[in-house]
């Protein structure tokens, strides 16, 4: 049973990689599109936005997203990057956006840089900020994909995160080590305290609900958004109109340089 359920690991993983590079036309070495939202004027201040697993940059601009941020009053810079599951699977994402997008913006002036990602862009968006948490202000996520099934029982089976023993992934693929290394690298935040600036929204009705709920376990609750909906564009407009609309209360994309 384990070798086929192994073997069932490795097709779905085949198939979606192959879909995701015909999709995209992808070489993971080459620099990522962007797509810049800019006000026109001088600022220190930028939002970087990571999309879902088949979404593209343009995804955020045809869903209102930048348009949502002006009419809130949002006067920073915003840029979308095309990072996918194969940049996180053979380990390019941080790279890809530090090269093509993070360390540019700190080369022309922007300080206050914070990260929007949504749904695979979420755990994007989290695992970058474990490698570069003293440089970005903080991070926004909107029904981000955290865990998988093995990785919720592990945890839930603790009944609180301090006091979960993860186990080996020595045998496991790419994406799961990634999952469960932003987890332990979570917990270690946790006995911290270290966790006041990741923001986390989600539909009720998401498919992703018990890795979701896992995160908002471990986050200070008023920066948690909550709306009826299920994991789509719609729903993930709710959230960011409503995070955007109590940012300050909640010091969502508040500078911090």
């Amino acid at each position: 049973m384990k070798a086929i359920k192994n073997i069932r690991k490795y097709l779905i993983y085949i198939f979606a990689s192959a879909v995701t590079a015909c999709s995209f036309n992808l070489n993971v070495n080459n620099p990522v599109d962007l797509l810049w939202d800019k006000t026109g004027k001088k600022t220190d201040r930028l939002i970087i936005f990571l999309p879902g697993l088949y979404d593209t940059a343009d995804k955020f601009k045809d869903e209102d997203f930048f348009l949502i941020a002006r009419k809130a009053g949002i006067t920073a810079d915003m840029v979308s990057a095309n990072v996918n599951v194969l940049h996180l699977v053979e380990d390019m994402m941080v790279k890809r956006i530090e090269s093509d997008v993070f360390l540019d913006a700190k080369n022309n002036g922007y300080k206050n840089i914070w990260l929007v990602g949504v749904s695979l862009g979420g755990l994007n968006s989290l695992l970058f900020y474990r490698e570069h948490s003293k440089n970005i202000c903080g991070v926004v996520t909107l029904a981000p994909y955290v865990a998988n099934k093995p990785l919720i029982k592990e945890i839930q089976d603790a009944e609180n995160i301090k006091y979960w023993v993860p186990g080996s992934v020595e045998n496991e693929y790419a994406f799961e080590k990634k999952l469960h290394f932003l987890w332990v690298w979570l917990k270690e935040q946790v006995s911290k305290n270290n966790l006041n600036n990741i923001y986390l929204g989600y539909g009720k009705q998401d498919m992703h609900i018990e890795g979701i709920k896992l995160l908002q376990n471990i986050l200070d609750k008023k920066n948690i958004v909550t709306v009826e909906g299920g994991h789509n564009w719609e729903t993930g407009q709710k959230i960011w109109q409503q995070q955007l609309l109590t940012r300050s209360k909640t010091g969502l994309l508040k500078p911090c340089h």
